[in-house]
This record gives C-alpha cells, structure tokens and sequence, in this order.
C-alpha cells in the first residue's frame, strides 16, 4: 500500500498543478537565465572600481584561461555518480561563459562551446543518480541561453536535443518532485534552467516543467522554517541554497517575477543569519551532521544580503577573504553569481553583526554564540538537539563544540567521503535503527560529545526539542529533554549545556536509572592532547594552552581516555584528535544521579 501511495504521489508531482501551466507566461529574449541582456554593463562598473568585484573578476578570469587548454571532460563514474563530471562542467561552462559575456574574447566562446558539445555527446548524464543530471542540464542550459546567439543552427540543434532528451525528459517521475532536501532544489533548479533554454523549441513541455517545479519546490522550502536553521547542516547550505537561489534567480531574469515561488518563505531568507554564525573565530565551522569543518567562502551570501538587507551577514565571509582568499567548496561553480551580486552591494560600509548568538527551532534546533567577530582567539559554542534519522544525520543530539583561543577543546569530527564508505561496501543511506550507517565512527554515537548507555545504541528516529535558552552574559546555553534519546534504558534525562560569565564550558546531565544497573559514557572529542589527572580531572593540553576537564558527582566515576582510530576498514583515520570523559559506573534501577562536567583553565 505504502508503494502504491508514493508512486501516485509522484506521479501528481509530475503534473502543472501550480494553476495551470497555460498561465505562465512566456520568457523574455536570449539571454534569460541570471543575467538578461545589457546587464553586463554594471557588472563591468563595479570590476572598473576595483576592490572585492575586480577580485572576483580576476579569480573567474584566471580559472577561465586555464581551462583554454584543458581538454573536455569524459564521461568517467566515480562509484555510482558522474557528479563530479556535472559539476566540473557547469564550472567551466559558467566561468567561460561569464568571461564572453564581460570581455567579447572569441577563445572564451569557442572553448565553451567545445565543452558543451563534448558533454552533449556522452550516452547519458546518469540518471540513475539524478543531481549529475540537474547539474549536468543546467551547465548546458547556461552555455546555450548565454551563447544564443554566437552558436550556429548545428550546434544550437544538438545541444538543445541533448537538454530535451538527456536532461528534462529523464525527470518524468524522479523522487526528488517530493523530496524535502537538498535534491529538491538542486534537480528543480536544474531542470527550469533547461525548460527555459528551450522554450522556444518545446513551449508545451517546457511550461510543464517549470509549473510542475513551482508546485514540488516549496516542500523543501519548510525545511528552513522557522528561524532560518538548514537542517542538513553548514555544506548542505551551501548546496541547496546555492541552487535554490539559482531556481530564483533563473525565474525573476526570464519571467520579471518568481511566480509566486517565494511568498511567504522569510525560513529562507533568514537561513542567512544562521549561515553568519556557523565559521568559528578560527576558521572551522560547527560541522554537525554531513558537513565539513573549515570555513569556506561562501559566496551566495551576497545574493541573500541584496535580498534581505542585512549586509552583515557578509562580514564572516569578507574577514575570511582577507585571510584565505576565494577558497570555496563545491559550488564554486557558481560562483559567477557572486560577480554578479558585486554590482549592487558597497563592500566598504559593510559592519560586523549586532548579534552575538543565535538559536532556533526547527527540525535540527540548536544554539550557537560567539564573544566577538574580529579575533580568531574569540569563543565559539554550538550545541545540537534534532534527529539522526533526518537526511544525512548523525548521532548527535545533545552534543556541542567549544573553541577558545583558537583551539578547539570540543570537536565535532564532521563527515566521511561518501565514496570512500560506498566503495567498501557500507550501506550508507538506510536510516533504520539497526541500519550499518550508524556503525560509521564519524556518523555513530561514539564520536560524538554526549552521554551513552555503555554498549547501547541511542534511538535514531527521535526528535530532541530545545527547552531553555539562555543568552545572558552570565550563561549562555540551553536546556534538552533528552529521556527519549535512550529508548527507556533511563526513566529520564535532562541535559545542560552552558558557559559561564568567563565563558567557561559546564555540561549537567540529570537523569534516573532505569529497569537494571547500568554504566554510562560521558564523552567529548578534542583536539588537544589528555592526560589523566586524578579520579576526576583530566589535563587538555594543545599549543601551549591549558585546560581542565573536570567531573562533579556524587557517584562513583572513572575518567578515560579514548583513541579516535577507526573502528573498521572503511572509518577514515581522525589524527590529532582523542576522546575523553568518564565512565559512570553501576547506577541502579531508579536511582537519581546528577553529574557535571566543566572545562576551564584550572
């Protein structure tokens, strides 16, 4: 039955159902998608002023003449996916395109050009898995729509065969209509990209399209309601919003609006907020779920703060620049956009944040606070509640980071290579109980920095709220109801997870012990050396700084220290880190313990 219910879900998905799609109107002219024609001219006024625009410019220019003799890309999988191929082609399609557009050079078009055709000649773009498809499409789809008018009647005929057949026509059906993450926007986006290339040549099909992705888009869009928070984490931001802002983008340069697409989504645009406070002073970010831990330049932050207003969201982004320069992850393939957004925002007036911390709700809430945006020796302090059954989740509800002086003390040691886990035979994407993804070390209980059952399991497919938050100056944190979290091996749980007036770190766990006796595993990563000090305290030691580890209980504990080495073949090594904590040992049944840890300088 539950079969039958999905596939006549999809199979509505499919359908115009935003209205009809007799009610969308036609586009303008070639060129339609991001950037219409005439518009290059205040892109080039903001290059000629030099500064962060002339910089972007350079770094767009300076990628472009490198690939003027690189060879095309070949269709080469990596374990199940052509993504990277999609997405080394988008790249060079954009960037080459971007600089013809800006600069007339007839080798930006000819390589381009050549790039296209190569792609378009490949059997198929992989539609088993359907993001090298979306990206694949809207990489050619660019190309075409920029490139309109330079291309000939031949190679405008086979590129747009291959859009048609390769790209929106493979959609028909493809789970991603109903999907609540990243695939939603990142496939939609692609596939009204292509639909607006070929107007003109498939005017029926391609309304279909765009009306059938005006009506699956907005599932995903809840998933940023209400604060802001992206549920799937700092790198999944990048990614669907990156795309999502390519949807939007695409939409208002073709039609004049967004359809209607984006009322009443302010979770969207205050997802901004949530991205300003995600790097910590140090250059990490807090890594929770799939997610990488450096900062990256995350360029679509221009692009939210022409929307929002709010251009402090962009100060983390400009101080990083300073430092790093354009070093970005995998939606650099974008980053034109940003080039773009550069023509319209003052980069000198921008300000650092009035706030200081940050909380939401949602489905992943959590709560972050930083002591200041200027110096790297700043404090940074995240803690997580959510569910490790959502997309690309981890056992890690109730855990935290904690960075001060630049070291961080309590470390989330983020994701693992897909293909890395796939290629060894890990079944990575099943979110059941029992499911071999929580065996992973990085994505299981035992990396993260919270409280076990000795040898039990946590129950993934809970949700863990945030009760209390508290943003004063004397303690900054929150409160969890964590009692479901142990599937009733305690009677409850209640966690605390705070910093004091000297941004001292305090974790309280207060729990009863359930049916049987039972030992339980205070835990926390870090990337400082340990040492045991005595029957409570344990000695962090990294760069020449101190801290102390220290437990307060009236039961009987042991500390420990644990090796992060892999746990099977498949675990990626973790070098420069350790785990650390207690062993609380024989709670009886019922029985009330409170335990506290605090981290400090003595």
């Amino acid at each position: 039955m539950r079969k039958i219910v999905i596939s006549i879900l999809l199979c509505l998905a499919t359908l115009p159902v935003f209205g009809t799609a007799e009610n969308i109107p036609d586009p303008c002219e070639h060129p339609r998608l991001v950037l219409k024609a005439g518009e290059e001219a205040a892109v080039r006024e903001a290059i000629s002023k030099g500064g962060i625009a002339a910089q972007a410019y350079s770094y767009v220019k300076t990628c472009s003449d490198k690939l003027l003799t690189t060879p095309p890309c070949q269709r080469v999988m990596t374990g199940r996916r052509l993504l990277h191929v999609s997405r080394e082609v988008l790249k060079r399609v954009f960037y080459l395109s971007t600089m013809y557009r800006l600069d007339g050079e007839k080798e930006y078009l000819d390589r381009a050009s050549e790039e296209m055709l190569s792609a378009c000649r490949f059997t198929d773009w992989n539609p088993s898995h359907f993001l090298d498809v979306a990206e694949m499409t809207m990489a050619i789809s660019i190309g075409y729509d920029w490139l309109y008018s330079e291309l000939s009647e031949n190679q405008r005929s086979e590129i747009r065969q291959a859009i048609l057949e390769k790209g929106l026509r493979p959609s028909e059906g493809q789970w991603f209509l109903t999907s609540s993450n990243n695939w939603n926007q990142v496939c939609n986006a692609g596939m009204v990209c292509g639909a607006l290339a070929v107007w003109e040549d498939a005017p029926q099909e391609a309304r279909a399209i765009v009306a059938r992705s005006l009506e699956s888009n907005p599932i995903s869009l809840g998933s940023y309601s209400p604060e802001g928070c992206y549920p799937e984490g700092y790198g999944y931001w990048e990614y669907g919003t990156s795309f999502q802002i390519m949807l939007i983008s695409v939409l208002e340069s073709a039609f004049g609006s967004d359809l209607g697409l984006m009322d009443s989504q302010e979770g969207f645009y205050n997802s901004s907020k949530f991205m300003s406070m995600m790097p910590t002073p140090a250059h990490r970010v807090f890594s929770y779920f799939d997610g990488g831990r450096r900062q990256i330049f995350q360029s679509m932050q221009a692009w939210m703060a022409t929307r929002t207003g709010d251009y402090s969201v962009l100060y983390p982004g400009i101080s990083f620049l300073k430092e790093k320069g354009f070093t970005m992850g995998d939606t650099d393939r974008l980053f034109p956009v940003f080039l773009i957004s550069c023509s319209k925002i003052d980069f000198s007036s921008i300000k650092a944040p009035s706030y200081n911390t940050y909380h939401c709700s949602g489905l992943e809430p959590l709560f972050i606070y930083r002591s200041g945006w200027d110096n790297p020796d700043d404090v940074y302090f995240g803690v997580k509640g959510g569910r490790a059954a959502d997309n690309h989740g981890h056992i890690d509800a109730g855990s935290f980071i904690y960075e001060n002086e630049g070291i961080c003390w309590a470390a989330d040691l983020g994701s693992q290579d897909y293909n890395s886990l796939e290629s060894r035979g890990v079944n990575l994407w099943s979110t059941g109980q029992d499911s071999q993804r929580w065996d992973v070390f990085r994505i299981g209980a035992e990396s993260h920095n919270i409280l076990t059952v000795k040898d039990k399991k946590p129950i993934v497919d809970v949700r863990i709220p945030i009760q209390e938050v508290w943003e004063k100056r004397s303690r900054k944190g929150v409160g969890m109801p964590m009692t479901a979290f142990y599937g009733g091996d305690l009677d409850s749980c209640y966690r605390k997870v705070w910093l004091d007036k000297k941004d001292d770190l305090h974790v309280e766990d207060f729990f009863i012990g359930g049916e049987s006796t039972l030992n339980l595993i205070w835990k926390m990563c870090t990337e400082a050396e340990a040492k045991i000090l005595g029957p409570s305290a344990i000695e962090l030691k990294k760069d020449g700084k101190t801290r102390i580890l220290r437990l307060s209980t009236k039961h009987y504990a042991s500390p420990r220290i644990w090796p992060t080495t892999p746990r099977h073949d498949y675990d990626a090594a973790n070098p420069g880190t350790c785990l650390v904590g207690f062993e609380i040992k024989n709670v009886k049944p019922h029985e009330k313990v409170k335990v506290k840890v605090s981290l400090t300088l003595d």
